[in-house]
C-alpha cells in the first residue's frame, strides 16, 4: 500500500517560488481541509466491507499507521485471498489532474461506476496483474480505490475485474 500511495503523494502539494525552492501550497489551511475530508475508515459500513469479502478486522488507517496531511486513507485485506491482495480507499484535497500528470500513472481509461464518471489507471512500477486504481472527482479533491495484488503468485482474477464490484458498492458512498 505504501508504494501505491507514495506515487500519488509525490505528485501533489508543492509549488515553486520565484527563487525556485519548493514550498507548500498555501491556498487553504491544509489541516482544516484534511479534517473535513470524507473518511473511508468510518464512512464505509462494516456490512458493506464484509459483503465484498474484506476482513474488517484487517483495517489500517494512514500509511503504516501514520496519517498524511491532505489525505484520509484506509485499507483492508481480502479475507478470501492470501495477504497482499487488498483494497485501499483514499480521499484527498489534491486534484484528478495531478493523478493524470504523474508520470508513473499509466493506461488511463474513462469508466463509469455506479453512475459516476471516473478514471481507471495503474502504476508503472506494478505489473498489469498487480494493481488497479479508480479515481473520482469530489468537491474537495478526489476519492480513489486501489486494488493491490502483489502477494498472490497465481493471479486468477485481474485486479481491475476484482475491483469493479467493490467500487460499485463503495462509490455511491463517496461525497460528490
Amino acid at each position: 500500500m505504501s508504494a501505491v500511495l507514495c506515487g500519488v503523494l509525490a505528485a501533489a502539494g508543492c509549488s515553486t517560488t520565484e527563487s525556485g525552492k519548493a514550498q507548500p501550497s498555501a491556498t487553504t489551511d491544509q489541516a482544516a481541509a484534511t479534517a473535513a475530508l470524507w473518511d473511508p475508515c468510518s464512512q464505509i459500513p462494516d456490512s458493506t466491507l464484509t459483503s465484498l469479502g474484506l476482513d474488517v478486522a484487517s483495517k489500517r488507517s494512514g500509511i503504516l499507521g501514520a496519517e498524511e496531511p491532505g489525505w484520509k486513507i484506509c485499507a483492508w485485506s481480502a479475507s478470501a485471498y492470501p495477504p497482499g491482495y487488498g483494497l485501499t480507499v483514499y480521499t484527498t484535497i489534491h486534484t484528478v489532474d495531478e493523478v493524470r500528470q504523474k508520470s508513473t500513472n499509466i493506461e488511463f481509461k474513462d469508466v463509469t461506476v455506479a453512475g459516476r464518471q471516473g478514471i481507471q489507471f495503474r502504476q508503472s512500477h506494478h505489473d498489469a496483474d498487480e494493481d488497479c486504481s479508480l479515481v473520482f472527482q469530489t468537491t474537495s479533491g478526489f476519492a480513489q480505490l486501489d486494488m493491490l495484488n502483489t502477494g498472490v503468485k497465481e493471479r486468477k482474477t485481474p485486479p481491475c475485474e476484482r475491483l469493479q464490484p467493490m467500487a460499485a458498492a463503495i462509490v455511491p458512498l463517496f461525497p460528490k
